[in-house]
């Protein structure tokens, strides 16, 4: 019994040599009706299970390509997912921050300096690293985590100019938060920031907080500028003399803010 049961594992070769010279002699010597019916016998018998593997393995390594492609594009979406909500996250995080809550309609985009142009001891400009592919726009009011700092006057590719509110040029309708009367904010050599065209009967006082009025439509309404250090009334004036001290710290400026509307 072992003997018969050890045939086929010591002769395999030899049986399937056997059979191979079997079904070629049948091939060549054989009739029309032998040979077509042996070829489709050993077509059904040894091709064909190849044949539908092969096709299997194929099939398999489309689905498995795709699975793949699928799996990245999921994980691309999950991390953009991701990406968004984080931004979500830290955008809530500077409004609340920055006090910018009751700004609707606009969205905080950080920004840091690359340079900064000087006019004597105080910064007039700085570069930053936002430009046109941010949607960053000429005229958007920019800050940091004190208040106002300057707007946009110049989009460079991927950079823009800030012009800082320590430029004499520059020029802000602004109101006292608490009366609501209104004046301008500009800065002048040797005095420093100044609520210009302030009556002289107007109400104010020191400490009062002054803020951006949006007249103009150049700055957001509702921004810290700055709070009122001195005020001098002259008898024969029209308007009073009133000195700010600004919200920012112009001489240590690192990262600001863009104020982009939410429509851009």
């Amino acid at each position: 019994m072992n003997q018969i049961s050890n045939l086929f594992p010591t002769n395999w070769r030899n049986l399937h040599f056997i059979v191979l010279v079997f079904f070629s002699i049948l091939l060549l010597f054989g009739g029309r009706n032998i040979t077509e019916p042996a070829s489709r016998l050993i077509i059904t018998s040894f091709y064909y299970p190849f044949f539908k593997i092969k096709n299997f393995i194929g099939e398999m390594s489309t689905v498995a390509a795709e699975n793949d492609l699928l799996r990245e594009q999921l994980v691309s979406a999950s991390n953009r997912i991701a990406e968004l909500e984080e931004e979500a996250r830290e955008n809530k995080r500077l409004r609340s921050l920055l006090d910018f809550d009751k700004l609707v309609g606009y969205s905080l985009v950080p920004a840091k300096i690359i340079s900064v142009t000087y006019n004597g001891s105080l910064p007039v400009s700085a570069v930053i690293n936002r430009g046109a592919r941010d949607t960053v726009a000429v005229d958007q009011s920019v800050v940091n985590q004190s208040g106002l700092v300057g707007r946009i006057t110049e989009i460079l590719g991927n950079f823009s100019v800030v012009q800082l509110l320590t430029d004499p040029a520059n020029r802000v309708a602004a109101r006292i938060a608490e009366t609501r009367e209104m004046g301008i904010v500009k800065y002048k050599a040797n005095e420093g920031l100044l609520l210009d065209n302030f009556p002289v009967q107007g109400i104010i006082h020191e400490g009062d907080l002054i803020v951006s009025s949006g007249l103009g439509r150049v700055y957001v309404a509702g921004l810290t500028v700055g709070t009122v250090r001195e005020i001098t009334r002259p008898d024969d004036a029209q308007f009073s003399k009133v000195i700010l001290d600004p919200a920012a710290n112009f001489g240590s400026l690192e990262e600001l803010f863009i104020l982009r509307p939410d429509n851009q």
